[in-house]
């Protein structure tokens, strides 16, 4: 897909008479539009769910939530870290914590607001049938600090950065899928034209989606076009 989309932006651009962008430059902006699309995920999901809670939420043309509860799920891992000094070092790949598990026994979130008076108290503070954690840098510290063992930890990874990777021939970048460092981009193909268009807006050209979808076609023609011959 990321060869598709490099593709199209410079058409686009040569559309546009706005230059051509460098290997670098296209993948500093892919790396930015994939991030910025996969942070929407949780936003429009917020807002599907609300909606959905209050009948808001037309299933006509699809189930929309389950559709974006799917395409965030691909992203999420599990992991068991061993607790040590009262503490459990975060997945260096995190973006965002699903749940704490010790012993079968899903962890609370304890906010910093509230550590104090919870580990006060003898009735309604944390203990091995009701675990909490508090989040503090690299950092969960687990509640009561008594608990030993391991904490299983299930979260929504960060993506891993886009690369469109390439060999000169002559003065002229050519697609090298090959090399070991390409990567292609993490999110479906149906962002593919969000990704196009987040990608022209940092180079400053403003775009609407039946002039991604033209562009595109055109592409796929002359690369048909190719193949026929």
């Amino acid at each position: 897909m990321i060869n598709h989309i490099r593709n199209t932006v410079l058409t686009v651009l040569n559309k546009e008479n706005r230059g051509f962008i460098t290997p670098a430059q296209f993948n500093s902006y892919a790396k930015h539009a994939q991030q910025v699309l996969f942070n929407q995920y949780f936003s429009e999901y917020s807002r599907l769910v609300t909606m959905k809670n209050s009948r808001r939420l037309s299933r006509d043309q699809g189930d929309k939530l389950s559709i974006l509860r799917a395409n965030i799920d691909k992203f999420v891992k599990t992991s068991t870290s061993a607790i040590s000094s009262y503490r459990i070092t975060k997945p260096t790949d995190i973006y965002s914590p699903v749940s704490l598990v010790y012993s079968n026994k899903k962890m609370e979130y304890i906010s910093k607001q509230k550590q104090t008076y919870l580990e006060a108290s003898n009735i309604a503070g944390p203990s091995s049938l009701y675990p909490g954690y508090c989040d503090e840098d690299d950092f969960w510290y687990v509640k009561p600090n008594t608990l030993t063992g391991s904490v299983k930890v299930n979260y929504i990874r960060d993506l891993v950065d886009p690369k469109w990777t390439y060999i000169l021939v002559g003065e002229n970048p050519v697609f090298n899928p090959s090399a070991a460092d390409y990567k292609d981009f993490e999110l479906g193909s149906d962002d593919e034209t969000k990704l196009i268009i987040e990608i022209l807006k940092l180079t400053g050209v403003t775009i609407r989606e039946a002039e991604v979808a033209q562009a595109a076609a055109q592409i796929d023609a002359v690369e048909t076009q190719k193949e026929n011959v």
